[in-house]
């Protein structure tokens, strides 16, 4: 592969090798503020892994390699003494987290929350290169398998744009904020973004995590057969790190288990399916719909169970229901979604907690303290109507 490609303007040096990367080091370790990007594996796999690092700093960029053999934590560890400009942090400091424990350490500039609190409506990166530097790149690659080597040209080009114009992005939206009074705002959102990323846990619910779109709709017997595929799928995932809808798709799962359920025979013939499947996995398939079919109807799943402390009274629905408009009226003066500001989660725990005062919400770390200051008047204004 070409160390340098040249394609629409655009120029990046690949970097696979010990010697290229020490050099690139030579050049970061000066450098204060770079922009930050990566590429994973994430649409193909059962467990991703960051595939590429791109970088753009002094008006240069360059594109890491991590599959090849160089001292990616090398890297990292100079990285992370930076500021960072990085377009939906989140996603990637979850990736670099996951794969090597990166924590950024000198700040985060989120171009994507810049964007929104600003008071722009569309805020992927393609939009806003087009909207502020008026460059229109193509975003059709997302899906990519970026594991895969050698990548073409056209790959690396398409990763090249996400952090070579990012800086110009930062500035512009960084005057932006200021001029409407939010960099504040702004931080302290980075902030929580990158103690969300650092903090994020595994949530898995074994009684709800086979609970596909459309499970609803199924009778409690066909959600016996789809919650036994759906184990049946994951641990092939698992085994073989594919993603699972390569496996098999979710309607498919859905459409062999209400076969199964309408079945009054014993299910003995993986060739009568009615999905396509690899005919390397079809013993194993088989034995779990024989699984799910010896079950009694008292082993078969139920409707998914609410928390009955989640469960509200009418009247606090209704407070609810008029804090969100109240906060809504709020939002649309400062040209913001709601969601931004509060969810109705929020909103919900800011009612039950008769949390009226910044410092009461602040103790619950329900909001950001931009947020319930903006906020305050309309909770006061509902809060100290009602008797709950």
């Amino acid at each position: 592969m070409n160390k340098t490609e040249n394609e629409e303007n655009l120029q990046y040096q690949y970097i696979d090798t010990p010697a290229l990367l020490e050099d690139l080091l030579s050049h970061l370790r000066p450098q204060r503020t770079i922009a930050l990007d990566t590429e994973a594996d994430s649409f193909h796999h059962h467990r991703p892994k960051v595939c590429l690092i791109q970088l753009s700093f002094d008006d240069k960029t360059y594109i890491v390699d991590p599959l090849a053999p160089i001292e990616v934590p090398a890297l990292l560890d100079i990285i992370a003494d930076k500021e960072l400009i990085i377009h939906d942090a989140g996603y990637d400091l979850r990736m670099l987290g996951g794969d090597y424990g990166f924590k950024p350490k000198n700040g985060v500039f989120d171009t994507m929350l810049a964007a929104a609190l600003t008071g722009m409506k569309n805020v992927g990166l393609s939009a806003l290169l087009e909207h502020i530097l008026d460059l229109k790149v193509a975003k059709h690659n997302q899906k990519a398998d970026w594991s895969k080597r050698p990548l073409s040209a056209h790959l690396l080009q398409y990763a090249a744009e996400d952090t070579a114009s990012l800086m110009q992005v930062k500035s512009y939206l960084a005057d932006h904020l200021t001029e409407l009074g939010r960099a504040d705002w702004h931080t302290e959102s980075c902030v929580a973004a990158v103690e969300a990323a650092q903090n994020l846990k595994d949530t898995a619910d074994p009684d709800n995590e086979w609970r596909i779109k459309g499970t609803g709709e199924l009778s409690f017997k066909e959600m016996a057969f789809l919650r036994q595929v759906w184990y049946w799928r994951e641990n092939i995932a698992k085994e073989t790190n594919i993603a699972p809808f390569m496996i098999c798709r979710n309607e498919e799962m859905i459409k062999l288990a209400r076969w199964a359920a309408r079945r009054k025979k014993p299910i003995e013939d993986e060739s009568k399916f009615p999905i396509r499947h690899k005919s390397n996995k079809s013993k194993t398939l088989l034995k779990a719909l024989q699984k799910a079919q010896a079950l009694g109807a008292d082993q078969w799943p139920g409707s998914r169970k609410s928390d009955p402390s989640k469960r509200l009274s009418n009247t606090t629905r209704n407070t609810v229901n008029k804090l969100k408009a109240e906060c809504e009226k709020i939002a649309q003066q400062h040209d913001l979604p709601l969601n931004l500001i509060a969810s109705r989660a929020a909103l919900t725990r800011i009612v039950l907690d008769n949390a009226t005062t910044l410092e009461q919400i602040q103790n619950k770390n329900i909001l950001l303290n931009w947020q319930a200051t903006l906020l305050l008047p309309a909770i006061g204004k509902v809060l100290n109507q009602s008797t709950l």
